[in-house]
Parts: structure tokens; C-alpha cells; sequence
């Protein structure tokens, strides 16, 4: 028998559902890139830290959208080091 809490406790826990609808993500990269990379990452905010991480935030459209950006991170050897949905109901 299926657990029907299961997609609420990976939600808790951090983990990706697969629903198709946009949200507001937070990327953390260790390394830097300069703002000029925005437009090439779906306009995300790029906002770099002091201690040479980087933090891309934003809408994402999708989880096809998402993958892509994580992509184009891994294309660019940068190390990513969480991904996080941001939920902006406050």
C-alpha cells in the first residue's frame, strides 16, 4: 500500500516533486560568475558571497527549465551546493 503522506514528507525533506508548475528557486554555486550571465540563466539574480559562492535566484517555469540551468552549472564546472524551492506565500 502507498504512503499518501510520501509526497508531502519529500516535499519536508527537501526533495523535488514533479509538478510542472513555476516557482521561485535559490541555487548555491561555489564559484562565481558576474551579473552579464543572467540572461544566459533565464535571468536569474546572481549575488555573490564573500566566501566564493555565488547564489542564483529567481522563477523557474518548470522542472525541465530547472534541469537546464543545473546543466549549464555543470557545463561550467561549478560546483552546485543546494537547490532549494523558496516558498513565497509570507
Amino acid at each position: 500500500m502507498k504512503n499518501m503522506n510520501n509526497e508531502n514528507d519529500n516535499e519536508k525533506k527537501g526533495v523535488l516533486s514533479t509538478r510542472t508548475q513555476p516557482g521561485f528557486f535559490e541555487i548555491y554555486v561555489k564559484g562565481h560568475l558576474d551579473a552579464s550571465w543572467s540572461d544566459w540563466l533565464q535571468g536569474l539574480d546572481v549575488k555573490l558571497l564573500d566566501n566564493g559562492e555565488m547564489t542564483l535566484s529567481g522563477h523557474i517555469g518548470d522542472q525541465a527549465a530547472l534541469m537546464g540551468i543545473l546543466n549549464k552549472l555543470y557545463g561550467l564546472n561549478l560546483i552546485l551546493l543546494s537547490v532549494r524551492e523558496v516558498n513565497q506565500t509570507k
